[in-house]
């Protein structure tokens, strides 16, 4: 019988793996049909020029409707790791699915691999509409493809559900198997192969696990069944005993003390002595909270006035850096807005003056005019310092630009990797723009000693040197003759001049891409090559000259 069941359980469990597999097989077919149907539909709605939504998407995405009006939308996708762009101008309402669909399509590849998810690392759903993602009608996104292998190995889930017909209401019950993975490797059982295309088929078997027979309880034994007691005495150490009073016998009752039974203690009084001694914890209870929120008052007090003379003071000085700042932005004013203010105050003063002018009765006509007069004088005055002002600020911020345009030109470039992060990069172009830049800082130098600056010099004439045009011969020549007047003792105030075209010409040798290839960059126009910065060749040179007409004679 034993044998009979086990067979008929083998049996079971084989039509229960065969009814899951193909239970499983089913559902996923029915998936992958899903998928080409919804991939076939987002082409068509793709080739239709996404010009209004499909009816289904109508209907889902009623209430997305209602809140996001329809319109164009720029959308910028990131491909990783391919580390290029791609930019489409979409319909806000559309969804995601489709969105999927119509990249898919122009990437060329298929539409279950196309992955997209957010600059903060969040995947895009297919229910959601595009104008969610949208910020300044612009959505930015980040797009993958998964090079997953289509041929996929079924792997038989670790719970199946099997459909039972039984006689309960007459309706089928679903039932949870669970299904005993096999460890190890498979038991080969034979098969055959396909001669067409070299596929094995090897034959199958039940999961169904095999009751192997245990140990049967031995039930008649040889040896005695005696149970292993032992008896054991125990004697207190000390004996005692009552004696009662008796005629016959004389008991000692000098030791003897009476100890009178005490009140007795009914259920009440125990009762009343709980509620009293219950009182009395939520007594102090309740003096423990009212402590703690008094305490709680104080520190929210003390923590209000700390913070209200905090804020009072950072007001105070707030409004004294303001002040600062204010009366500095008119002794030193670098920018329209602090220009504007100063003609805005000096317009308002002249006013003011005029009218104290004419409302004074004291005064004639004609001191009144010679009074306008001085006004004129002094507004004219006025109007000029602030012209100066103007050029000092102008020229100012000019090398304050300079100055940024030479740093990010010798700054490392940041590129993008593969992780969505900037890493610094140091290429030959920025290296020699670094030097460059360094070059141009010394020569704008002037605490430096005499032997510094002829440093300096040698260094910027033997860089030029390597390019023989007509700006670095003339770089050339004014660093010869600034040593020149260094070695005779010029004094420096001589020197404002030279050094200054000197500063100037090498800041255009470091903004032509023929010597500083860095530089191309920052170019607002194509660079095109001048009579200045056109690079002589070596038969145009005039040392190459006079040594042909040495050779001549």
């Amino acid at each position: 019988m034993e044998n009979g069941s086990t067979q008929t359980e083998a049996k079971a469990g084989a039509e229960e793996g065969r009814e899951a597999h193909t239970s499983e097989a089913s559902a996923k077919a029915e998936t992958e049909a899903s998928a080409a149907t919804a991939n076939e539909e987002n082409v068509k709605a793709s080739a239709e020029q996404t010009t209004e939504p499909e009816e289904n998407d109508v209907k889902q995405g009623s209430d997305d409707l209602a809140v996001q009006e329809p319109g164009p939308i720029t959308l910028e996708m990131l491909m990783l790791p391919q580390k290029f762009k791609i930019v489409e101008v979409l319909d806000s309402v559309l969804l995601i699915k489709t969105v999927r669909s119509i990249l898919s399509k122009r990437l060329s590849v298929p539409f279950w691999k196309l992955t997209l998810t957010s600059r903060e690392g969040q995947r895009l759903t297919d229910e959601q509409r595009l104008g969610t993602y949208a910020v300044a009608d612009k959505v930015q996104i980040i797009g993958a493809v998964n090079e997953t292998t289509e041929d996929v190995k079924y792997r038989v889930p670790s719970t199946i559900e099997v459909m039972v017909d039984t006689s309960i209401d007459g309706r089928p019950v679903m039932i949870n198997v669970d299904v005993v993975r096999q460890e190890g490797k498979k038991t080969f059982l034979g098969g055959f192969r396909d001669r067409r295309n070299g596929l094995e088929y090897h034959h199958g078997t039940t999961q169904t696990i095999r009751r192997r027979p245990g140990k049967t309880i031995e039930k008649s034994h040889r040896e005695t069944q005696t149970v292993m007691t032992s008896s054991k005495s125990a004697q207190s150490k000390r004996e005692q005993g009552t004696q009662m009073a008796r005629r016959d016998l004389y008991t000692d009752n000098s030791g003897d003390q009476i100890v009178p039974s005490e009140e007795y203690f009914t259920t009440e009084k125990l009762m009343e002595l709980k509620e009293e001694k219950a009182i009395r914890v939520q007594c102090f209870i309740r003096q423990c909270f009212a402590w703690r929120k008094v305490a709680q008052e104080y520190n929210s007090r003390v923590a209000a006035a700390e913070k209200a003379e905090r804020d009072a003071k950072e007001a105070e000085e707030k409004a004294k850096r303001e002040e600062e700042d204010r009366v500095q932005r008119r002794i030193n004013p670098r920018t329209k807005a602090d220009f504007q203010a100063l003609y805005d105050e000096l317009k308002k003063w002249s006013i003011q003056q005029k009218q104290l002018i004419s409302k004074n009765e004291e005064m004639t006509d004609g001191e009144k005019k010679l009074a306008k007069a001085e006004l004129v004088r002094k507004e004219v005055k006025l109007l000029q310092t602030i012209e100066k002002l103007k050029i000092k600020a102008n020229s100012k911020n000019k090398e304050d630009l300079i100055q940024v345009r030479l740093e990010l030109m010798a700054s490392p470039k940041e590129w993008l990797n593969s992780q969505g992060d900037f890493i610094e990069v140091i290429t030959p172009f920025t290296t020699r723009a670094a030097e460059l830049v360094q070059m141009y800082n010394g020569l704008k130098l002037r605490k430096v000693t005499d032997e510094q600056r002829v440093d300096i010099l040698l260094n910027v004439k033997y860089t030029v040197k390597e390019f023989d045009c007509n700006l670095t011969r003339e770089i050339m020549e004014l660093t010869i003759r600034e040593r020149d007047m260094l070695s005779r003792g010029r004094p420096a105030s001589s020197l404002v001049g030279l050094r200054k075209r000197l500063e100037n010409l090498f800041l255009q040798f470091i903004e032509t891409p023929d010597f500083n290839p860095g530089s191309a960059s920052f170019q607002r126009v194509p660079h095109s090559m001048t009579s200045v910065t056109q690079i002589k060749t070596k038969s145009s040179t005039m040392l190459y000259t006079r040594k042909q007409r040495a050779g001549l004679q």
